[in-house]
C-alpha cells in the first residue's frame, strides 16, 4: 500500500500524533538511545523519509513529548486541591511529590533537555516548544501556588517554582541507577546508596514551602 500524503490540516495533524504516540511507546519502552526514525517506521504506517516530513531529528519529537507530559503534569496538579479547603505545607508537598511522580518521564526528559535535546532541533521547533509550555508554568502553576500562599510574593512564588523544578531535574537522574551504575558502586567498594527520589524531593519541597508560608525570601 502506498504513502498517501496529507491533504488537510487535520491529517496533518492526526499524522503528528501517530508519530508521537509510537515515540512515547518506544521511549518508555527503550528510552533515548532506542529511539529512531526507524523503529518509529517500525511501529507506524511511515517510512523514514515520511517522518522527516514532519520532524527532523527524533529530539523534535521528544520537545512534542515533554511538553504534553508538562502540560498534563500542571493540570493533573491543579485539579489535585479542592477549591476552599486549607491545607498544611505537609498536605500541599505530599500531594505536589506525589503528582509529580505520576508524570515522572517529564523529569527524565528535562534532565537531558538542555544539554542533548535543545541542540538537535531547529531553532522554529524550540521557539514553539518555549512559547506552549512557559505560559504553563507563568500563569496556570503561578496561579495554583499564590492560592495555596496567599501571603508570598510574586517575586517569591516564581522563584519557588524555578527552584522545586530545578532540584526534581537534578535529584531525579541520581535516584533511578541502572544496573552498569550499580555495578560499578559494588566492585569502587564505596558505601553509596542512592537517594530516595519522594523522601528527599518531598523534604525539599516542604522546605521550600515553609519559605513561601511565612514570607522568607533570599535576597540577592
Amino acid at each position: 500500500m502506498s504513502f498517501i500524503r496529507a491533504r488537510s490540516e487535520q491529517q496533518i495533524q492526526e499524522r503528528i500524533l501517530e508519530i508521537i504516540n509510537a515515540a512515547s511507546e518506544i521511549y518508555n519502552e527503550l528510552g533515548y538511545d532506542g529511539l529512531s526514525f526507524s523503529v518509529i517506521s517500525e511501529y507506524t504506517k511511515f517510512t523514514r523519509p515520511n517522518i522527516y516530513k514532519y520532524f527532523k531529528t527524533k529530539d523534535e519529537i521528544l520537545l512534542e513529548m515533554l511538553k504534553a507530559d508538562t502540560i498534563a503534569w500542571i493540570t493533573a496538579l491543579t485539579n489535585s486541591f479542592k477549591l476552599n479547603k486549607i491545607y498544611s505545607i505537609a498536605e500541599i508537598a505530599e500531594i505536589w511529590v506525589e503528582s509529580l511522580i505520576r508524570h515522572s518521564r517529564l523529569l527524565e526528559l528535562y534532565a537531558f533537555l538542555f544539554t542533548t535535546i535543545e541542540k538537535n532541533v531547529s531553532v522554529e521547533a524550540l521557539a514553539r516548544f518555549k512559547q506552549e509550555t512557559v505560559p504553563a508554568y507563568q500563569t496556570q502553576l503561578m496561579h495554583l501556588v499564590e492560592q495555596l500562599f496567599p501571603k508570598a510574593t510574586p517575586t517569591s512564588v516564581y522563584d519557588f517554582i524555578t527552584a522545586q523544578m530545578t532540584l526534581a531535574i537534578g535529584l531525579y537522574p541520581m535516584c533511578q541507577m541502572n544496573e552498569l551504575q550499580l555495578k560499578a558502586v559494588e566492585m569502587s567498594g564505596i558505601q553509596y546508596t542512592a537517594p530516595d527520589f519522594e523522601r528527599s524531593y518531598k523534604l525539599y519541597v516542604y522546605q521550600l514551602m515553609y519559605c513561601l508560608e511565612n514570607g522568607i525570601e533570599i535576597k540577592s
